[in-house]
């Protein structure tokens, strides 16, 4: 059964040339979150400045991972999970990029009404360190 859910969505990066303060981006949309096979399958639209059309976003997620797929103004596949290295390709209006994802930490939390996954990684661009970041995922009925 499709659901209509509330989410939520801060992502925080840490960078040496930040000077210690993270930098914060908060988004807060509807989307449709629904479950099959034990996987837990959330869809939502974001958009991004400048731009007028919206990425589709796709995530699939359980205890042990996630999967965020986007396809639109920005394309990329990202996989988290814990201890996880994975290379994606983040292709923007502005070009593609390859970054490597080391995922340091996962966490998934279910209740009847709430879900929530934490995921804490570091991000590397052409094997040289970029940022720490975090990204906490909130959905509710």
């Amino acid at each position: 059964m499709v659901k209509e859910v509330k989410i939520k969505i801060t992502g925080a990066q840490t960078a040496p040339d930040f000077e210690g303060k993270p930098e914060i981006i908060e988004l807060e949309t509807r989307g449709s979150f629904y479950m099959k096979d034990g996987i837990n399958y959330l869809k939502y639209d974001e958009y991004f400045e400048g731009v007028s059309e919206p990425a589709k976003n796709l995530l699939k997620f359980d205890e042990q991972g996630l999967e965020m797929t986007k396809k639109g103004s920005v394309n990329t596949v990202m996989e988290f999970g814990k201890n996880k290295h994975y290379s994606a390709h983040y292709v923007t209006p502005h070009g593609p990029i390859v970054l490597e994802i080391l995922t340091d930490t996962y966490e998934m939390r279910k209740t009847d009404s709430h879900i929530q996954v934490d995921v804490n990684y570091c991000i590397d661009f052409n094997y040289d360190y970029m940022t720490n970041c975090s990204l906490t995922i909130n959905i509710e009925e």
